[in-house]
């Protein structure tokens, strides 16, 4: 007797294939992880502000080890990605304008631990940094209502999955490769939306002058968001969504994060050892003296 599926169901099988958009969806986790980026898909949470059930598509967590001179290991600082995965097959128009640099420096510094740029310069390596214009307004030509816009509807998800994650200890996503126990010194979270091409994306400014230009690289969503806490209180927070096309990903994460913002926020973390160890030397032999008189 034959195993085959009879062709109607086959047929069936695909039809939903096709119309979801979990393909999409396992080839970023699969980028991910060939890019050995631990991946956990599709967290189902309860929104403890809303009492609603959600979802966000992957988080992502990858732990890049800090040393010290002669590689003496200090611990991990701890990356995590908030992403949500967005086929695009409409055309999208985004108003750019400068960003506003003093809030997305108190966005670094809030998620870092990095020192305010008047007073130590390694801030502005950040890619939050960079003084380029950022996404305000959006709109498609989709037929959805605004709440289930594409990119309302990722912009929801994904800040709202980072806001119940982002605070939680280890999710066990990333291996410690390293061999040894987990020591992590610092956690820093991005929200991210990747879309499966520009190609439908377009950008004008917001000053009206000038004809929609083609998108080709990775922009920048400028997002005042406003939730409910975990207190009940209402709170407005300023957010930077990296918008990222698929094939765009591995540079965009080696680039942005690795060589930027690792780079900038490990620097950190090894003068925050030193000076913990110097203060721990000088208590011990304050100690010592105190002893002998």
């Amino acid at each position: 007797m034959s195993s085959k599926k009879p062709l109607k169901e086959k047929t069936v099988a695909q039809e939903i294939i096709e119309r979801s958009g979990n393909s999409f969806h396992s080839r970023v986790v699969n980028k991910l992880r060939e890019l050995e980026w631990g991946v956990l898909v599709s967290p189902h949470y309860n929104d403890n502000f809303t009492d609603k059930p959600r979802e966000i598509d992957i988080i992502a967590e990858k732990k890049f080890d800090v040393n010290e001179f002669m590689n003496d290991w200090l611990g991990t600082l701890n990356v995590r990605l908030f992403i949500e995965c967005k086929y695009i097959n409409g055309d999208t128009v985004f108003w750019f304008e400068a960003k506003d640099m003093e809030r997305a420096t108190h966005r670094i510094m809030r998620d870092t631990g990095l020192e305010d740029p008047r007073h130590n310069t390694g801030i502005q390596k950040h890619h939050y940094y960079t003084a380029v214009p950022v996404a305000k307004l959006w709109a498609s030509n989709s037929n959805k209502s605004e709440d289930n816009e594409v990119m309302n509807k990722a912009i929801n998800q994904v800040l709202n999955g980072m806001i119940y994650y982002r605070n939680g200890g280890d999710l066990k996503i990333a291996s410690n490769k390293n061999g040894y126990m987990d020591r992590v010194l610092k956690r820093t979270s991005y929200p991210l939306i990747v879309v499966n091409s520009f190609e439908n994306f377009h950008a004008t400014p917001m000053s009206g002058d000038g004809e929609p230009q083609p998108i080709t690289e990775p922009f920048a969503l400028e997002v005042n968001y406003a939730y409910t806490d975990k207190d009940h209180k209402g709170v407005n927070e300023y957010f930077l969504i990296d918008v990222v096309s698929l094939d765009k990903l591995p540079e965009f994460l080696t680039s942005a994060i690795e060589k930027a913002d690792v780079a900038t926020i490990s620097e950190k973390l090894r003068w925050d050892q030193r000076s913990a160890r110097a203060a721990e030397s000088r208590s011990q032999q304050n100690r010592g003296i105190s002893d002998y008189m």
